[in-house]
């Protein structure tokens, strides 16, 4: 199994980086207010290049490739932190397709049509094709026409004034909007059942490729701080103390990268252990973002605790790709309790 891009979808990454690079660097958020983000204006311009339909059928508007392309997309979304409203806008898109919905899937392609994401508040909630209800946080939801609930038991469009009891709170990662929610038992709008696809799965996936793309770039600011930051007349990176954090931080990388890569095929292929490897890569991935992020701001030293430092967006964004869809401690049960893949 060959885990290296081909020239297609290195195409589609040399592409994608070179635009966020231009339109959504790291510093843009200096520029923002104290709480949100612009980065909804780039929604049109991912849905016009096929960035947002990457797994769609194209009879639907999106380009008709794999979860492994996904991934690789996710992967620069998670470098350049953008908002986590993406997750919304693709993963609902692929609810209005399968649901039959070409009107609102097209909608939400080019970005005239704004999902929010629901996450539970850890304590249970109702899933089902009659009627979905709950407490959740409600992240990128204040402009959000439809709202993204999913478990292991499918996934939900939900109208956002279907919500009630919203307060607006200042989350720790405040690039993004939270609010917290009461549903009241609710009829999705549109609702697939796991059964029909394993949305939950592909979801976990996608974050898991987010918190790769986290760990891979706070590897690279940690190493490139540590040749110009001098301390006693040498670079920090010629001591051995560093240098080693910066190892086990390019171990990391490499491990989740490589976890996340290989699940990407597997959901692709729709094998039988997809659920195991993907649940595997969050477990990866996730631990790697928030143990890189943390590594990177010791590296920075006292500079990397500022506000003027990006360093520190890393490390709280790393969190939010935790609580997403089931935190560590509750994919490490899921685990357990999955059968193991046959080698």
């Amino acid at each position: 199994m060959n885990l290296l891009p081909d020239s297609q979808q290195q195409q589609i990454l040399d592409t994608l980086s070179g635009l966020l690079r231009e339109k959504a660097p790291i510093d843009r958020f200096r520029e923002h207010g104290e709480v949100g983000n612009e980065d909804d204006r780039l929604w049109p311009i991912l849905g016009d290049l096929g960035f947002l339909g990457l797994g769609i059928s194209d009879s639907f508007g999106g380009v008709g490739l794999s979860a492994a392309e996904e991934v690789l997309v996710y992967r620069e979304f998670g470098n350049q932190l953008l908002s986590v409203g993406v997750f919304g806008l693709t993963l609902g898109a692929r609810i209005a397709a399968l649901g039959g919905d070409d009107t609102m899937c097209r909608q939400i392609l080019s970005g005239s049509l704004i999902i929010g994401v629901a996450s539970s508040l850890h304590t249970p909630v109702q899933m089902s094709e009659t009627a979905c209800a709950g407490a959740f946080h409600l992240f990128e939801a204040s402009k959000a026409d439809l709202i993204l609930l999913m478990n292991e038991q499918g996934a939900a469009l939900i109208t956002a004034d279907q919500f009630v009891e919203r307060k607006s709170v200042k989350p720790m990662d405040a690039i993004l909007t939270l609010e917290r929610s009461q549903l009241p038992a609710s009829r999705p709008a549109l609702w697939i059942d796991a059964s029909d696809d394993a949305l939950h799965t592909r979801a976990i996936l996608l974050a898991s490729a987010y918190a790769t793309g986290i760990a891979a770039t706070t590897q690279s600011m940690a190493v490139e701080y540590a040749k110009i930051r001098e301390q006693f007349g040498k670079p920090i990176g010629s001591f051995q103390a560093v240098k080693h954090l910066c190892a086990e931080m390019a171990i990391r990388s490499e491990a989740a990268q490589s976890q996340c890569l290989f699940s990407a095929l597997v959901v692709a292929e729709d094998r039988d252990d997809k659920d195991f490897q993907a649940i595997s890569s969050k477990i990866t991935s996730v631990d790697a973002a928030l143990q890189n992020a943390a590594s990177n701001i010791q590296i920075h030293g006292a500079f990397g605790f500022t506000a003027e430092a990006n360093a520190h967006h890393f490390l709280k964004r790393a969190h939010v790709m935790d609580q997403l869809w089931g935190d560590l401690r509750h994919q490490r049960a899921r685990l357990l309790s999955l059968p193991t893949p046959a080698t």
